[in-house]
């Protein structure tokens, strides 16, 4: 079984005991690709900052399927014990961190990226956002740290076109992000999730960020399940 194929089976595992879980769950149901190319790609040194929709990246990071369970359903061998639940665990171990806030570890995997090159340390901070992440200050003004002083981390956009409930032409005048992120200078690329290349392009820009130069990778995908848990979804003006 492949990595994608092993993550499309455990999300689909959470799907169907949502409500026995003792807490929020965001499945990454229909966003399996970055994940997988993570996956391929991401060595011990490095370090992975996600999302509230994490589990794909946590896995991919080489984390503990069972582990990862046991924190949803609240029990003491999670990974955080069960006091984390599915939005903001952590494994050290690993170099992994999630949160619940949107944007909110941006400004910590710069802060990482920066001692990484100070302490001429090995290893690239990858930082995954979703779109809406790209409407907060900090994702703007890490952009503009990264690229003043040549950090080695890669910015990994999951753009699934919504935030929550509300599609992107909603609140962004544009839907093309790379252009924007370009004008920090940043080197910046758009992907398809079924993009065949994408774990060529994550490699060579594992590599750029090695050598300081970082990098953003947006890659248009389609959430399949609702924004959390079984709640209604709004997505195309009605429940789902």
């Amino acid at each position: 079984m492949t990595f994608r194929e092993r993550l499309r089976a455990f999300e689909l595992r959470c799907q169907a005991h949502m409500s026995e879980f003792r807490c929020p769950v965001h499945l990454c149901l229909g966003q399996e690709a970055v994940p997988a190319a993570l996956n391929e790609v991401l060595r011990p040194e490095d370090w992975l900052f996600s999302t509230h929709r994490n589990h794909g990246h946590y896995l991919a990071k080489g984390g503990s399927e069972q582990k990862l369970w046991d924190e949803l359903m609240g029990l003491e061998t999670g990974v955080n014990g069960g006091w984390a639940g599915s939005q903001c665990y952590s494994d050290p171990s690993i170099n992994f961190h999630a949160t619940a806030m949107v944007g909110g570890l941006i400004g910590v995997a710069v802060g990482t990226a920066l001692a990484l090159k100070r302490q001429k340390r090995a290893g690239v901070a990858f930082c995954c956002i979703g779109d809406g992440a790209t409407e907060q200050g900090v994702f703007w003004e890490s952009l503009n740290a990264a690229a003043l002083w040549r950090l080695p981390i890669v910015f990994v956009c999951e753009n699934n076109g919504y935030s929550v409930h509300a599609p992107i032409h909603e609140r962004q005048s544009s839907p093309f992000i790379v252009e924007r992120v370009e004008s920090f200078g940043v080197r910046a690329a758009r992907f398809d999730s079924g993009d065949d290349h994408l774990v060529n392009v994550m490699q060579d820009e594992l590599l750029r960020a090695s050598s300081g130069a970082p990098s953003f990778i947006e890659v248009a995908c389609e959430r399949e399940c609702n924004h959390v848990g079984n709640m209604p979804d709004f997505r195309h003006g009605g429940e789902l």
